[in-house]
Order: C-alpha cells, then structure tokens, then sequence
C-alpha cells in the first residue's frame, strides 16, 4: 500500500535524479522535491469529495517537483532533458501561452510516468489513496519563483481575502508582468557584457557570458591564442545558439567534462567546423563527439 512515506522517499529520488541530469550538461538550476503528507492528501481527498477513485481519475502530483531556472529560455532546454528521460503524460500535463493583454500566471507544469524501480513506494491505487504512478514537475524561473511563493500563501489559500478585489488581484498579476521584463533585461546585459568582452579580447568572460552556465575550468592559453588569431570566429562566439549547445551536451554527459575549453570544442563541432579548432581538442574529446554527435 502507498505511504506517505513512500512519497517521500520517491520524491527525493526523483529530485537527486533530475538534479544529475541538469547539472550534468551545468544548466543553472536549483530542484526541489516533496511527497504529499497524510495531512495534505486528506485535504485534498475531502476538498473534491468523490473526485478521485481507485477506478476513476488519480491524483497525479503526490510527488512534485520544482525545477527553478536562472533564465527564461533554459526552459525549453530543461523540458527536453526531461522528456529525454522519462515519459511525459502530455494529456495531463499544463503549459500556459502567455497573451500579451492580460496579467495572469503562466503555468509551466509537466507530468510524467514513474520508473519502474518506484513502484514499490507507491503501490497500487486504493479507496484511502487514489494514487496514481506518476509525478509532477513544476519549471518556474528564479525571479518568478519568490511570487508564486508569495502568491501561493497569501492568495491561492485564502481566496475569501480577495473577494471583490480584482484590481488589488490584478496588480499582484502585474508584479509578475514586471519580473518577467527584469528576465529580459538581465538577458539583454549578459548580451551586452559579452560584446564588450569581444572587443576587449577577454574570451573566457566572452564564453561565460554567452553560455551562462556553470563551467569547471576557464579557457587554456591554446585556445586562447586560436581565437587571439582568428577574431571571424571569436566574433561569431558572440552569436552562439545556447539552446544546440545545451542539447550536444545532453548527448554527451556525462562523459566530457564541462570545462570552457570543451564548451568551445563543441560548438565548434555542432556549427562551426573549423577544422583548426577542431584539431586542438584531445583526441579523446573528439572520438566522443564523434560517436555522440554524428546522426
């Protein structure tokens, strides 16, 4: 039978998991897990009374997790390694499409299958525990993070304190609004601090301004003299796609190590092609590539 228990510990597992599987290609991140108390799962039993059954429609977020980005466009790049790694129920998952002339909060919420390795701790579904084998994840960006906090205690559970006050409700949303252009205009410096290293020839800053991810080790003097000698391509570093980058590297972790050199390496292999460049990466590196990038 289910426990709550159970849930817990599925829920660590899962996060320790996906935790692995962002940090590995080093996307910016923070994951959190937690496993529905007794408490919580009566409440929610008793607040849809007859909504839930063995036989009929399931609980489906007794494990949750929240994937909390740095920006707005890692997203994308982390609903792809999740999809990659587990099996998406896309019927019952959320996302919302922002419209551009409303204040409301964008849902981002995918539901997925759990391993079979879990099911112990689940069990099978029940009268006392509708349960069903899966678990939700919640991806929400680090601005919006602390809102939907706020928003979540003091709005979504006492919704009687807002009766008659959709103006007030309206500008809680509107806050939101604002976090969401403070993502843009973060993106926009890291975008300008990355020319203004360009035209100092400062291309480890340029690379960390670009990728905006965690990187192990800074850019060895070889690699450095190449781009010192060929501004074409230290000018075109400046325009690099993050989103194939984070790709390449979910094909290849954990198996290349995520140095600053390794980054420039794959790019090079994925767009580039520079055969020069392509020549100063270990032997080692380049078989991996090879064998992980070559369809």
């Amino acid at each position: 039978m289910s426990t709550s228990s159970g849930f817990i510990r599925v829920a660590d597992f899962i996060r320790r998991e996906i935790e692995q599987e962002l940090t590995s290609i080093g996307l910016l991140c923070r994951v959190f897990g937690r496993g529905k108390s007794p408490a919580s799962m009566r409440a929610k039993l008793k607040s849809s009374p007859g909504k839930y059954a063995p036989d009929g429609k399931l609980i489906q977020d007794a494990v949750g997790i929240r994937v909390v980005l740095y920006f707005q466009e890692d997203v994308q790049i982390a609903d792809s390694v999740l999809r990659r790694k587990y099996s998406c129920d896309v019927s019952s998952s959320t996302i919302d499409t922002p419209v551009d002339t409303v204040f409301s909060v964008s849902r981002y919420n995918l539901v997925f299958r759990l391993p079979e390795e879990n099911y112990r701790d689940i069990g099978e579904p029940t009268v006392e525990l509708p349960v069903d084998r899966t678990f939700e994840v919640q991806i929400r960006t680090i601005l919006s993070e602390g809102w939907h906090e706020v928003e979540h205690d003091l709005r979504y559970k006492r919704k009687a304190d807002w009766a008659n006050s959709d103006d007030l409700s309206r500008g809680l949303n509107g806050v939101l609004a604002t976090l969401e252009t403070a993502e843009w205009s973060m993106r926009k410096i890291f975008d300008d601090l990355a020319y203004k290293h360009y035209k100092a020839q400062k291309w480890d800053g340029l690379l960390h301004s670009v990728l905006r991810m965690r990187i192990n080790a800074p850019l060895s003097d070889r690699v450095v003299d190449f781009l010192c000698s060929d501004r074409d391509i230290a000018r075109r570093m400046v325009r690099i796609n993050r989103a194939e980058v984070f790709s390449a590297l979910a094909r290849l972790a954990p198996r290349i190590p995520l140095t600053a050199d390794n980054m420039v390496f794959v790019w090079n292999r994925i767009g580039v092609n520079n055969a020069e460049l392509a020549a100063l990466a270990p032997e080692n590196i380049r078989e991996t590539m090879e064998a992980s990038l070559s369809d």
